[in-house]
């Protein structure tokens, strides 16, 4: 593709994107399946730029209104071009606007708009747009985190690693980095899980040999951890309450060795549809998949498994905001109104959930949140309406289950900034005997 074709491919998708609160990735994959003329290294550049756009659109928005651009897609790509890319004005002229598939030519206020952007003074950008995040979450995460909070904003411009979890079932950590290392990967251990690998570069690891094998899993840091904190031993039942693909249901029958039983519950079915492809590839066979409706048909459900569970684990619907460095398209859909929502997702959830916690037993409430609203905030409440369920802190897990360095808070509350992790939250609940 030419540099004019790949600009109008960039228009062509942010305005897709920009017309549904859904993923970029979804209309990423849709846009190049309908155009296999692309080849790879035209869908990685358009890819690259669409999500450092996003990264930066923040700063983006503002110029085009300090230059009295309209925020358009048209405009964005091209401030991207010249302001984030360092692309000439000169050279977009002669490249990217035109010649075949070319989108319009520079209008004359284009043209001066981007001449007069080396000339702004950038001292004058708000704080919310030099971060790079909306102005309410912008408001609400220096409120929270203080001081740390340009730190954590700031670890949202950067992309998110290619992070591995070793399968305990099949190998170890050590067996995996070399045979890592005898295809030419560059790997490393990571900085906390005892499972994990970070991978460096751009890797297709999905297609792997070892992954193939079942050695390993695609599973953030964060999420390893976790998964680790529920302290789900051999044996024990186990609910996976909000499981999704299954990525934590594996980790926890790895710890459990194969044996008791995990029941994996979520409402959506089409989440699920590839967990019995990547159990049987892990060697996992106590995985147990059930759809619930949150109606009167869960019912049979609850009267099956109620109060005989020893762990249940709730990942929790959520903002996903401590995945933003890889979705960063993300962040300028979410709103005050959306929170809220969720929040009393979140809520009726644990209130269902706790029905299943044997007495004893454990409740882990997760979230891929960094927003206190959906993570201290709710245990908090849950406490005071259920006080059978009492806090089993953190820190009094950590080094039991393999954990580098010292954590010594009663939550698992991790920030990009932290370990180059996403952010994660997880709390322990432990049921009364």
């Amino acid at each position: 593709m030419t540099p004019s074709a790949r600009l109008s491919s960039i228009i062509e998708l942010l305005e897709s994107i920009m017309s549904t609160t859904g993923p970029a990735e979804h209309a990423v994959r849709a846009y190049f399946k309908t155009r296999r003329y692309a080849g790879s290294k035209d869908r990685r550049w358009i890819t690259e730029f669409l999500y450092s756009l996003f990264r930066r659109l923040g700063e983006v928005d503002w110029m085009a209104e300090q230059v009295s651009l309209p925020v358009s897609s048209r405009t964005r790509a091209l401030i991207a071009l010249h302001a984030m890319e360092k692309i000439s004005l000169e050279e977009i002229q002669a490249k990217f606007v035109s010649g075949s598939y070319a989108s319009d030519a520079l209008s004359d206020e284009e043209v001066t708009a981007l001449e007069s952007l080396d000339g702004l003074d950038l001292s004058a950008m708000p704080a919310h747009a030099k971060e790079n995040f909306p102005e309410w979450l912008s408001l609400e995460i220096h409120e929270q985190y203080g001081d740390k909070a340009a730190e954590v904003l700031g670890s949202y411009q950067e992309r998110a690693p290619l992070t591995l979890r070793v399968n305990r079932l099949c190998s170890d950590r050590e067996e995996v980095l070399r045979l890592l290392k005898e295809e030419g990967i560059e790997a490393r251990p990571s900085q906390i899980s005892p499972l994990g690998i970070l991978v460096e570069g751009r890797v297709n690891i999905a297609a792997n040999p070892i992954m193939e094998r079942g050695l390993i899993e695609i599973q953030d840091e964060a999420a390893q951890i976790s998964s680790l904190l529920a302290d789900a031993k051999p044996g024990m039942q186990v609910v996976d309450y909000c499981a999704g693909a299954g990525g934590k249901s594996l980790a926890m029958a790895a710890e459990m060795e194969n044996t008791g039983q995990i029941y994996a519950f979520d409402v959506n079915v089409r989440r699920m549809k590839d967990m019995a492809i990547r159990s049987r590839r892990s060697g996992v066979n106590i995985l147990e998949s059930h759809q619930l409706f949150q109606d009167e048909r869960d019912g049979e459900i609850f009267e099956r498994f109620g109060g005989s569970m020893n762990r249940v684990f709730v990942d929790a619907p959520c903002s996903g905001s401590g995945t933003w460095r890889r979705q960063p398209d993300q962040k300028w859909f979410f709103t005050e109104e959306k929170l809220q929502e969720l929040t009393v997702l979140q809520r009726e959830i644990l209130a269902q959930a706790r029905k299943l916690v044997a007495p004893g037993g454990r409740l882990i409430y997760a979230t891929c949140s960094i927003l206190r609203q959906e993570n201290a905030d709710q245990v908090s409440q849950f406490l005071e309406k259920h006080p059978d369920f009492s806090i089993l802190p953190v820190a009094e897990l950590w080094g039991e289950k393999g954990l580098a360095g010292e954590y010594d808070e009663q939550f698992l509350n991790l920030t990009p900034d932290k370990a180059g992790s996403d952010g994660f939250f997880t709390a322990i609940l432990i049921r009364a005997a």
